[in-house]
């Protein structure tokens, strides 16, 4: 069950691992919503997107929006007061994060992997991209995957292929997806798993 906190001024639903113990360090797994990051995106989200035994040992943190401030134009300033906020409340390691996100959400899981690149481990946007984002040599390590619904929109669909391309020489691995049957963001029935189990094949 998802518990409700606050991080730094920002509301986040929060899953605890199984037996969890402020004495051991856990990774992270960040949920970025799609939309308005509402609370109702955000709860149909956790239950549907980021609920996964993928990242069972991992806290998983999906942030609400409740100022208007959408989490893709977040600042640098803002995605790190958050991660400051994550570090603050949690036991966590510095590295071998995980995120991911949904259209806004997406696009908003690069710009916080853009802050701090050598935090993360795993990316998954379903969809999103990299857009202005410029990555560099500490994109190296990197394992991301790009769903994309079949019925998405042209240009979500240019912006996954975009940046697969510019990803494939940097990152360690990337996968490219598009999903019969699904409009712009997956349905509640689809298995998020495979999506996720791209991101752990070559473990």
């Amino acid at each position: 069950m998802f518990n409700k906190l606050e991080l730094n001024g920002i509301e986040a639903l929060v899953l605890f691992p199984e037996n969890y113990s402020d004495e051991e360090q856990y990774p992270v797994f960040i949920g970025l919503a799609g939309g308005g990051q509402s609370h109702a995106i955000v709860q149909f989200s956790a239950s549907t997107y980021f609920n996964s035994e993928f990242f069972k040992d991992y806290i998983r943190i999906i942030p609400i929006n409740t100022n208007n401030h959408n989490f893709k134009d977040y600042s640098s300033d803002d995605i790190n007061d958050f991660i400051e906020g994550i570090r603050d409340y949690f036991n966590v390691t510095n590295s071998n994060w995980a995120i991911g996100g949904v259209s806004n959400g997406g696009k908003a899981a690069f710009n916080f992997v853009a802050q701090n690149p050598l935090l993360y481990l795993y990316v998954a946007s379903f969809p999103g991209g990299i857009f202005e984002n410029e990555p560099n040599n500490e994109w190296s390590h990197l394992k991301i995957v790009l769903a994309n619904g079949k019925k998405d929109g042209d240009s979500w669909l240019l912006e996954s292929k975009a940046t697969y391309e510019k990803l494939l020489p940097i990152v360690s691995s990337i996968d490219i997806m598009v999903i019969a049957g699904q409009n712009h963001t997956l349905t509640a029935t689809y298995d998020i798993n495979q999506i996720y189990s791209k991101l752990f094949q070559n473990n």
